[in-house]
């Protein structure tokens, strides 16, 4: 469940597995143990995380259900009691998960949850050799953050900051270019905190700077970025075309007095020139944007301000979240009176999310007429679909040899607007 992190961590548990004596069941054959990397990002997704639970558990009744991840992390104690968990590991645990199963007998509920600063060696984790069903590959380059965000409890739940080696990055990179893989991804639970916690300390700059010369011509991607951290030297390295001209921003409000409530680091107006400097390095950069409605004392007025943001800064992909209440958090103990009532953070949501069609039609529209590499993620029926390094989604009538990974170039002849994707 959840981010990129957590599913780089998922896939490096089902391939390191065997080593320990434990392998991924075949079809038709039914698991003796599942393993549910969880999310707590939000309270939707801890809802999401026991039904999900609770789900499996019918469905599979001669499974033992383990349950890790960052709503694991926090609610260690109250999982234990769910039906079919035998094992609670935390996030400090999760990547000795299969040495704590081969030393103990998986037959009862019992808890595995440390301090989230006890980790292992942040370079002695295994290398990931591919992704399941996934065409572009994701590198984790850092956990944890030092941000103190007043609605978050992340930074609780996965620690400080924790960068991997640049040594550790290029090998991990190289592994996947010789399996094949077309496109890299970088991410991290604060990708732009990268390097600052190391001795001597470095960049997510300075490591952009160190991939680019092996990636012999694929592509390198950034994942969601935190604003204050788009500053010169990492904005001068988007002049390089192997960097994908795309990034996730996780701006949340475009109106100052909530950015200053939520501890966010930033204003409207350095968060535009920030974007304008972007663009002055990359003049094709597309934007995506993380955002929170209904953040205690948000009015409407405050709301709107959020809603021209996006148009002003051009934003393409809108992520929304209804602000929820997180456990020991500041946010958390502000007086219900200055909430905003859940039907009206709905219609905030919406209006947000029809925005965001209307602003990736526009998008399109300047994309018209370009020829474009596109990495083919499925193929169906002679129909084939995936992503520019622009991030704008395309379906193509697909040549007999196409596979799935595959950089195809593509005509951009036109946008549908109800499949929300270009044609080609």
């Amino acid at each position: 469940m959840g981010c990129r992190v957590n599913q780089v961590e998922t896939e490096r548990l089902s391939q390191t597995g065997a080593a320990h004596g434990f392998y991924p069941s075949e079809p038709g054959h039914a698991p003796d143990l599942i393993i549910i990397n969880t999310c707590s990002v939000t309270a939707e997704s801890d809802r999401q995380a026991r039904q999900l639970i609770r789900r499996v558990s019918r469905a599979n009744p001669q499974a033992k259900l383990v349950i890790t991840g960052c709503y694991a992390q926090g609610n260690a104690a109250s999982l234990a009691n769910m039906p079919g968990v035998v094992l609670v590991v935390g996030n400090s645990e999760k990547e000795s998960l299969w040495t704590h199963l081969a030393q103990q007998p998986v037959t009862r509920q019992n808890l595995c949850v440390g301090p989230v600063t006890d980790r292992p060696e942040r370079d002695a984790v295994a290398l990931v050799e591919s992704f399941s069903d996934r065409s572009r590959a994701f590198l984790q380059v850092q956990d944890g953050c030092d941000s103190r965000c007043t609605f978050c409890t992340i930074p609780a739940l996965r620690g400080p900051s924790n960068s991997r080696s640049i040594d550790y990055v290029l090998a991990q990179t190289n592994k996947y270019l010789a399996n094949g893989y077309q496109e890299v991804v970088l991410t991290g639970i604060n990708l732009g905190a990268y390097g600052r916690d190391r001795t001597p300390s470095a960049s997510l700059a300075e490591l952009v700077a160190a991939l680019l010369p092996v990636m012999q011509g694929k592509r390198l991607r950034l994942s969601s970025l935190d604003p204050i951290d788009l500053q010169e030297p990492l904005i001068q390295q988007f002049a390089h075309p192997g960097l994908c001209p795309y990034l996730h921003l996780s701006i949340q409000s475009g109106n100052d007095k909530i950015l200053k409530r939520m501890g966010r680091g930033y204003g409207r107006q350095w968060l535009l020139d920030q974007i304008k400097r972007l663009r002055s390095a990359r003049p094709e950069m597309v934007l995506g944007a993380d955002l929170i409605v209904g953040f205690p004392t948000e009015t409407a007025t405050d709301f709107q301000q959020t809603l021209t943001l996006m148009d002003e800064a051009g934003i393409t992909f809108l992520h929304v979240f209804r602000y929820s209440d997180r456990p020991g958090t500041p946010a958390a103990a502000i007086p219900r009176r200055f909430r905003v009532s859940p039907r009206e953070a709905q219609q905030r949501s919406e209006q947000l999310r029809q925005t965001g069609l209307a602003l990736l039609a526009k998008t399109a529209q300047q994309w018209l007429g370009r020829a474009e590499a596109v990495l083919v993620e499925t193929l169906e029926a002679g129909t084939a679909s995936g992503k520019t390094a622009a991030f704008l989604p395309v379906r193509f009538t697909a040549p007999p040899d196409t596979q799935t990974g595959q950089l195809v170039t593509v005509r951009l002849l036109g946008f549908d607007p109800v499949q929300q994707t270009l044609y080609g």
